[in-house]
């Protein structure tokens, strides 16, 4: 059996400072470029990060999850809309991944998630095989205008 490879990569999501509903968008999509090999093929996601430069946890912020594409999603949601998988996204859209609940760890905020094993099928790019993200809530808060952090780890062989 050959080696396997991998690829760690992080994408970064800013919302508003603004109330966000259950199921809303944060920010627009994003990419995670390399994440699997430059011809594309199956790749496993394996982990997850969040990182949140905030000192707490605000009030309704129970977790977060993450909705995977294969191109940018052809519906380009806005940050705070309500996330949706209309038609025309339905031939790129990959699941998506729950990232948990953040811990506050003082001056920062952080999920991590290992063991998710989720396997999707990458396309070629100059970039390496790219996955492309929206992160959304699962509860509704008025969320802080600082960076949420997402790193993808993945394997393929």
């Amino acid at each position: 059996m050959p080696l396997a490879e991998g690829a760690s990569k992080t994408a970064t999501f800013t919302p508003a400072a603004a109330a966000y509903g259950a199921n809303d968008v944060m920010g627009v999509a994003q990419e995670f470029a390399g994440l699997g090999p430059i011809l594309g093929g199956v790749i496993m996601i394996t982990g997850a990060q969040l990182e949140v430069d905030h000192t707490a946890v605000i009030s309704g912020e129970t977790s977060y999850r993450l909705h995977l594409y294969n191109v940018t999603p052809p519906s380009a949601h806005a940050d705070q809309d309500t996330w949706d998988l209309p038609s025309g996204d339905r031939a790129s859209y990959l699941g998506s991944i729950d990232l948990g609940t953040p811990a506050d760890l003082g001056s920062t905020l952080w999920i991590e998630t290992q063991g998710i094993n989720k396997q999707i099928r990458v396309l070629s790019s100059a970039n390496g095989g790219s996955v492309w993200g929206e992160l959304v809530t699962v509860g509704a808060f008025t969320a802080t205008a600082v960076a949420r952090k997402v790193t993808l780890h993945s394997v393929w062989f």
